[in-house]
């Protein structure tokens, strides 16, 4: 099939392109040329801003598509440029969501489990343009709104696809690296509530598998799917299985502290603990995705040890959280306090 792939140099898109080729599709990409613009130097590529107008004069976009995979829309007007330009010249459009464009995912305290008919966050004028991070569910959620408005229009067929908190081999976030990180060093580093929270996760080959499985997938076409790992785990078994994986034991040097203590002291959900969220599980359901695409996630454990083997070999500290000077001044900061 040809299949013309919006991004394709990042995190995920890697993954994506590397799986579509591997499945015999024609692959070009669509993107500014700015990131690694050496990847994939044998597939055609279309240089272009998709921010932009151009979007709605390119002569190489506008061709015959079997499938757009939309892999960098965090914009509802950038949505709207592709989905126009694209009217009556694509088979389907598969649409990039995440877990955050739930309404649930920004509620303090235990959710119920998340399914794709849970409602989604709500997204004001001011919002859909916003350039701030705080934005960002709110900006997904309206980019699935304006595609499925066209789907049901009469436009391009479209499949949005929800992941949790991606991971594994490319991810430039190191949001999990972080704590594969804390796991490898044998070192004292605060665990958040005790590592009881759960936050589910999605492999990042396996979301690639599903992006495949979306190309072809029978009466997908208007529908929402999760995508996450079969198996969730906390904080505390996560760390568990990395420590399994490297031979050390990362619980042992795990100093627990409440969440109350964390805000007091200004600590950030999700920023300086990546992926912590205050007395807070988000779980998804994935029954749709496993019985209606196929969908099969790679079996956790299995997938962690990849992840942190492929994180380890880059030989560096991850980017995301607190530095570890900062983390060991707050460690001496609450043991004086405690005594």
């Amino acid at each position: 099939m040809k299949v013309l792939v919006i991004g394709g140099t990042q995190f995920i898109g890697r993954h994506v392109v590397k799986n579509l080729m591997n499945e015999g599709h024609s692959v070009t990409l669509l993107n500014r040329g700015k990131t690694a613009p050496e990847l994939f130097a044998d597939l055609p590529k279309i240089i272009l801003d998709r921010e932009t107008d151009a979007v709605l004069e390119s002569t190489k976009l506008k061709q015959d598509w079997d499938t757009v995979i939309d892999l960098c829309a965090f914009y509802p007007k950038d949505v709207a440029r592709i989905t126009q330009t694209l009217h009556g010249r694509a088979g389907r459009y598969v649409l990039c969501s995440t877990l955050s464009a739930y309404r649930a995912s920004t509620l303090p305290g235990p959710t119920p489990i998340i399914d794709e008919d849970s409602e989604l966050q709500s997204c004001s004028s001011e919002e859909a343009v916003d350039r701030t991070l705080i934005t960002y569910g709110q900006r997904k959620a309206e980019c699935e709104r304006v595609a499925m408005a066209q789907h049901h229009a009469g436009g391009i067929p479209t499949v949005i696809l929800r992941p949790c908190l991606v991971y594994g081999p490319f991810d430039h976030t190191d949001r999990f690296a972080y704590w594969i990180w804390r796991a490898s060093r044998s070192e004292p580093f605060i665990l958040p509530e005790g590592g009881l929270t759960i936050i589910r996760r999605t492999y990042a080959p396996d979301l690639a598998q599903a992006f495949v499985l979306a190309v072809t997938a029978k009466n997908a076409s208007g529908r929402a799917y999760n995508i996450a790992e079969s198996d969730p785990l906390s904080f505390r078994d996560t760390l568990y299985w990395i420590g399994k994986h490297l031979g050390t034991h990362p619980l042992n040097h795990a100093i627990p502290v409440s969440s109350e203590v964390l805000l007091k002291e200004k600590i950030k959900q999700w920023i300086d603990f990546p992926s912590w969220l205050a007395q807070t599980n988000l779980l998804v359901d994935t029954f749709r995705s496993r019985h209606e695409l196929g969908f099969m996630s790679t079996p956790t454990k299995d997938a962690i040890a990849k992840a942190t083997d492929a994180f380890l070999a880059e030989k560096r500290e991850p980017k995301a959280g607190l530095t570890l000077a900062a983390e060991a001044a707050l460690i001496s900061k609450l043991s004086k306090t405690k005594t």
